[in-house]
């Protein structure tokens, strides 16, 4: 599952960069190699901080962030709805 992911993702940034860059130029620009924008593009396993540099600078990131804002959103309301019951307190009989 996480591999069709990467695959998807990697085409998707392919496609965007490939607008108006080459690989060499898009590596330049984020400090990374024309060798990580290609494994990138062919959805291989990178660093995270690479991928968001990618994604960042070709415009994508919001792409993942919304959704995890949202579940993340969704887990906090969750959060302040449950009431916590007290602790019981422990006898001291012993």
């Amino acid at each position: 599952m996480h591999a069709q992911f990467a695959k998807a993702l990697g085409k998707l940034v392919k496609h965007q960069r490939a607008q108006s860059m080459a690989q060499d130029e898009l590596g330049t620009r984020t400090g990374l190699s024309r060798n990580t924008i290609s494994a990138i593009e062919n959805g291989k396993s990178v660093s995270t901080e690479a991928l968001f540099a990618v994604l960042v600078h070709l415009n994508l990131l919001h792409l993942l962030a919304e959704p995890v804002n949202e579940k993340l959103a969704e887990l906090d309301k969750r959060q302040q709805r449950k009431v916590r019951k007290p602790k019981a307190e422990l006898s001291n009989d012993f």
